[in-house]
């Protein structure tokens, strides 16, 4: 998958929970007014969640010096937000991006990518259901790239970006679809650059 179907698949994800939030107004969810993770009115205003997701990884730059590659890989992550005023929320997480494996001259090469994170995430809310986000914010990197030399590991520390929207379910629950980018992952010795991560989540909010 390339990074830019990977955009457009998470837009895709973002449009279809909005339109299905304002597509039947009968629908039992318009009846409730849910805490909201992230939103700025006053119905939703939850002090902190807990969240988790699954998605898919894309790394640019990965398979170009490469053949027989594959640049992309399952993923998982888990994150927890702390309110701290009406339209900011401080998110931390943790990414596994999966694994990511070609064939150079020398032999298989193949790279394992996870992440600490912190951001701050910004909400707009769009109705009682839907609000959309953006975040920014810093990712404390780590990569392990394995060859017929043997294993080597990288660390770093370098920007992220996304977008999403969140869903809520009521009961102070939500679900989450975003897209993230994470710059500079891994150093050209190691085949890395961008990672793009698009994922699907629930969220639990506190009471």
């Amino acid at each position: 998958m390339t990074i830019s179907n990977t955009a457009a698949l998470a837009v895709c994800l973002i449009s279809v929970l909005s339109s299905a939030a304002m597509a039947d107004n009968s629908s039992p969810f318009s009846k409730i007014k849910p805490m909201s993770p992230i939103g700025m009115n006053s119905n939703a205003k939850a002090p902190n969640y807990l969240g988790a997701s699954i998605g898919t990884t894309t790394t640019d730059g990965f398979c170009d010096p490469l053949s027989d590659c594959d640049n992309g890989d399952k993923s998982w992550k888990a994150f927890a937000g702390v309110r701290m005023n009406d339209n900011i929320v401080l998110e931390a997480g943790y990414v596994d991006f999966g694994k990511q494996s070609g064939t150079a001259t020398t032999g298989n090469i193949s790279q394992q990518a996870s992440a600490f994170t912190t951001a701050a995430v910004a909400g707009i809310p769009m109705n009682d259901q839907i609000e959309l986000f953006g975040k920014a914010g810093i990712a404390r990197w780590t990569l392990e790239q394995t060859d017929s030399s043997g294993t080597v590991e990288n660390t770093g520390t370098d920007v992220l970006v996304g977008v999403g929207a969140d869903y809520n379910l009521g009961d102070n629950m939500g679900v989450r679809a975003e897209w993230e980018r994470f710059k500079d992952v891994g150093d050209t010795a190691a085949h890395a650059n961008d990672i793009d991560l698009l994922s699907l989540g629930f969220i639990f909010s506190s009471l």
